[in-house]
């Protein structure tokens, strides 16, 4: 019987590459790839800068380029960073890429997740999952955000323990869908969380999350900010909802309103 060969290690991708400033700083074998992308709600984008800025040891190991990448720049503090950058913890064994802007084109993702997952299986790195967030649009307010997951494994005991359900069925899109499809296809272990945003950045749903990483992961990263942060958004969002209303009754003529009212209940 021919023997079939098991190719486990993606060809990089032509248009993207991943550059390694700081070569004195080794990843162990086995660590967790979380990657945030500035998606539906900026979930990944929060909970990756949540990570840079709650995790002790965590530092900058280089930075991820495209082609694709459209003529943004970004600075913190007056220091001029890559908006794809790449981030370590020894003591989590945990890489963070966050990339703080969308690309030009959909199609830029489809390269990038070959790059990506060439360099976490690559002797250098050895990951073994691969981690991605994605928001569930809601419309109206949003009074609670549960968590839910999806893996190739028929569940996780320590997650479903916790109350994070598996999602039976669904489409994941945009980047995360490309970079999930790739890992598909070799020896990472595609990990994807999902919860309600709005169509603005959701903090509330970035830090339900992020109580769920702190227990699968062991870690203990704050949330208070985020929940704060949540809150204003959804005063906000009320307040504008009210002046909308006002302002809609102002143009309704006297004597209509109640026929008006009730054609849009």
């Amino acid at each position: 019987m021919k023997k079939i060969k098991k190719e486990y290690v993606c060809p990089p991708g032509k248009k993207s590459k991943v550059v390694i400033e700081d070569i004195s700083i080794k990843i162990k074998e086995g660590a967790t790839f979380i990657l945030g992308f500035a998606s539906l709600g900026l979930l990944g984008s929060i909970i990756g800068n949540t990570f840079i800025d709650q995790v002790p040891d965590i530092k900058e190991i280089g930075f991820i380029t495209s082609e694709f990448l459209p003529p943004i720049s970004t600075f913190y503090d007056g220091v001029l960073k890559s908006p794809f950058r790449l981030y370590y913890s020894e003591e989590y064994n945990i890489i963070i890429g966050i990339s703080e802007v969308p690309f030009n084109i959909s199609s830029a993702y489809n390269d990038l997740a070959k790059t990506i997952c060439n360099w976490a299986l690559s002797d250098d790195v050895k990951a073994k999952e691969i981690v991605v967030f994605q928001g569930i649009p809601q419309k109206g307010m949003i009074d609670e955000f549960p968590v839910y997951y999806a893996s190739q494994d028929n569940k996780i005991d320590n997650l479903e323990k916790d109350g994070v359900k598996k999602v039976k069925k669904g489409i994941i899109t945009g980047p995360e869908a490309t970079i999930i499809n790739e890992a598909l296809t070799n020896k990472l272990k595609p990990l994807a969380f999902f919860t309600p945003v709005y169509q603005i950045p959701t903090p509330e749903g970035a830090a339900s999350i992020i109580e769920v990483l702190n227990k699968h992961y062991d870690m203990n990263l704050k949330i208070d900010k985020l929940l704060e942060q949540g809150k204003e958004i959804k005063e906000k969002m009320l307040e504008l909802a009210e002046k909308a209303r006002q302002y809609q009754r102002k143009q309704i003529p006297e004597g209509e309103e109640d026929e008006y009212t009730q054609y849009y209940q």
